[in-house]
């Protein structure tokens, strides 16, 4: 799959989560266990399936309810994807310099991102937060980095009830 170009976010951290995440190569529960370092396979977020990149973006119901209201928050009205599936359609909805795409590209960054740090605050911190507290984060993340863009700034504006 091609990269997804996200560089005005200036977020190294998510870029390059992101990308691990498109490669396949997020060292997700499953991995680890394939190759005898974990004995644990559930997804540490909804404790329900076997966690796989797939799983955790976007089959987990957490993380889905998390993708699916920031999908709403743009105004985009389609339920989460699978993973595969929604990095096509970011490749063929989100490309571009105008303002919608660039938003889309930067939340999806940030989301990933923000749901691998959950992931990882659940195994390694036993500690979590709810829904709302993340999705708001993420919206926040992404309208301060949007805000400093002259074509996103606008687009931040009109979608801005979460701040």
């Amino acid at each position: 799959m091609e990269e997804i170009n996200v560089q005005q976010s200036r977020a190294p951290k998510w870029i390059f989560v992101l990308n691990l995440a498109i490669q396949n190569r997020l060292l997700t529960r499953s991995r680890l266990h394939a190759w005898g370092i974990a004995e644990e396979v559930n997804c540490p977020l909804c404790n329900e399936a076997e966690e796989t990149i797939d799983h955790l973006l976007f089959k987990c119901r957490i993380a889905g309810g998390i993708w699916s209201k920031l999908l709403q928050w743009q105004g985009i009205t389609r339920t989460p994807m699978e993973w595969k599936r929604e990095i096509q359609w970011a490749e063929g909805k989100a490309t571009g310099n105008n303002a919608h795409a660039q938003v889309y590209r930067l939340t999806l960054a940030c989301a990933v991102y923000y749901i691998w740090n959950e992931r990882n605050r659940r195994v390694f911190q036993e500690q979590q937060k709810i829904v709302e507290v993340i999705v708001r984060q993420i919206a926040q993340e992404v309208a301060i980095r949007g805000s400093k863009n002259s074509k996103t700034e606008k687009r931040i504006a009109e979608i801005d009830y979460y701040l």
